[in-house]
């Protein structure tokens, strides 16, 4: 019996790699008067607003985030949850005008990810798929009525046991206008980000929540209106327990609503069209042979050598609402330390176990310590529980080699590298392994984000070479692909928070 397919996603990650040459070679002029718009806006549809007086979320500590939770979703709640995830924080002057930035990282802040709402037991909601505007916080209702049925069955279980699904997708222009065929890469790590503040806000309302990379593509992208191409779903995310039991609807119509065109001209890549397609789920049979492949437990060697015993943090942080508002992509490090017990908080939070239907770890977490306080130098990998050294000595100078040349890699405190066995992954799941993995490392990169913060630190996420990060982590790293980096330590500068910003335009 033959395995699943995985060419596609192979030939994919090489065919979009970073070196040293492919950047001095690959000029890609960016047309500024041509630059997507960032929020999705309905022409034809009406739009509600969203409660302006919301609880935040109080937790001040991102620990065992997988709990189970038995607290009721309400309206009021749902809000939080949906601004703490994707709201705007932030409104900053340029001489080309406003730009707003969001309560998670994204790439280039470009925000490809759009986010959804299929609620069929939210107190003080009406049944039905909505779409949430950061812009106007506002639900657009696409469609009236349960369609957690429909979810469930195309997705995930707890899709119909829950009080709603958020539905994560992405649109490919937004991002590709800069990245290029690299930004399929993107759709995961900023949607991954954007996970990591939800399943933190879940847990501090003592909410249930599960992530689920499978399901059948062009059910769940009909259920909420898109065409699966120019705009995807990526991520269902079920959130709250409900008692009600879910409707069956046994048919979704398709339906194209009229949506403001984000540029004067968009261009698709056919290489990203590829690979996405290469990666779908085409039926319920097929997508329940891939879970059962994807919840196979990987196994983890035992690691040998000298180790450094981790010492996270037992005092609380601030709260995790001031926490999102604080977090903002720190764009110079000063070079001063951190402690051992910020660097083992933050490496404690971002290797912690995850509710999802893809049963991980997949990911492998290596740091290069330059100036954290009883930890020497060097290179090191986490086996989850301790540091194992793998090089000693000074390697700031290599590190920001490794960050595509930039001194944020070397001027950092530690610099994370979130790396995937990813042949191994794609034996087990096929070419949907490839959105696995990228998922994956973007969730575990915005949890290290978010604790870095809490330990009153900055972070920001960085490109790399490829193909030098895993020669910089052999012989351990083998045959590993590097799929997200994160640079830690204290901003040279001091950065002001962010504020709650409910909404920028008229609805």
């Amino acid at each position: 019996m033959t395995g699943p397919d995985y060419r596609k996603a192979l030939e994919f990650h090489e065919a979009t790699k970073h070196s040293y040459a492919s950047i001095r070679t690959a000029f890609h002029k960016l047309d500024w008067a041509n630059k997507p718009h960032p929020f999705k806006t309905y022409e034809d549809l009406p739009s509600t607003r969203l409660p302006r007086e919301i609880p935040k979320p109080m937790s001040r500590t991102l620990k065992n985030l997988a709990a189970a939770g038995g607290n009721r979703l309400s309206l009021e709640s749902l809000a939080s949850l949906l601004y703490f995830t994707a709201g705007i924080t932030r409104e900053v002057r340029y001489p080309d005008g406003v730009h707003y930035f969001r309560a998670a990282p994204a790439t280039g802040a470009l925000y490809p990810t759009e986010v959804y709402v299929v609620a069929g037991d939210v107190d003080g909601l009406a049944d039905g798929v909505y779409h949430f505007s950061p812009s106007r916080y506002a639900l657009t209702c696409l469609r009236s009525g349960d369609y957690r049925g429909f979810l469930a069955r195309h997705s995930l279980a707890e899709a119909g046991s829950s009080q709603a699904s958020i539905v994560l997708t992405s649109i490919g222009w937004r991002n590709a206008w800069k990245y290029r065929e690299r930004s399929y890469r993107h759709w995961f790590w900023d949607s991954g980000v954007m996970l990591a503040n939800l399943l933190a806000v879940c847990s501090s309302y003592g909410l249930e929540s599960v992530v689920a990379a499978g399901f059948v593509d062009e059910a769940v992208n009909r259920l909420v209106a898109v065409d699966g191409l120019k705009e995807a779903a990526v991520v269902v995310a079920p959130v709250g327990r409900s008692v009600k039991p879910a409707a069956e609807h046994a048919v979704v119509e398709p339906m194209s609503p009229k949506v403001r065109p984000l540029s004067a001209r968009e261009r698709s890549y056919k290489l990203v069209e590829e690979m996405h397609l290469a990666s779908c789920i085409h039926s319920v049979e097929e997508l329940e042979a891939w879970r059962a492949r994807a919840m196979q437990k990987r196994e983890l060697r035992h690691e040998d050598g000298e180790g450094f015993e981790l010492k996270p943090a037992d005092e609380a942080g601030p709260p995790l609402w001031e926490t999102i508002l604080r977090r903002g992509s720190t764009r110079r490090f000063s070079r001063q330390p951190i402690t051992l017990h910020q660097l083992s908080t933050i490496l404690e939070t971002a290797s912690q176990s995850l509710k999802t239907d893809f049963n991980g770890p997949h990911i492998d977490i290596y740091i290069i310590a330059h100036s954290v306080e009883g930890l020497p130098p060097g290179a090191y990998f986490h086996d989850g529980k301790n540091l194992k050294t793998l090089k000693r000595g000074e390697f700031r100078r290599v590190s920001g080699y490794l960050c595509l040349e930039q001194d944020l890699g070397s001027d950092a405190a530690a610099v994370f590298f979130f790396m995937a066995p990813l042949t191994d992954v794609l034996e087990k799941m096929g070419n949907r392994g490839y959105r696995v993995a990228q998922l994956e490392g973007g969730i575990r990169a915005g949890l290290a984000y978010l604790a870095a913060y809490m330990a009153g630190v900055g972070a920001t996420g960085l490109t790399f070479y490829d193909d030098e990060v895993r020669e910089f982590f052999s012989p351990h790293a083998g045959d590993k692909e590097n799929m997200l980096v994160v640079a830690v330590g204290h901003p040279a500068y001091r950065a002001k928070p962010g504020r709650m910003i409910l909404g920028v335009e008229d609805v």
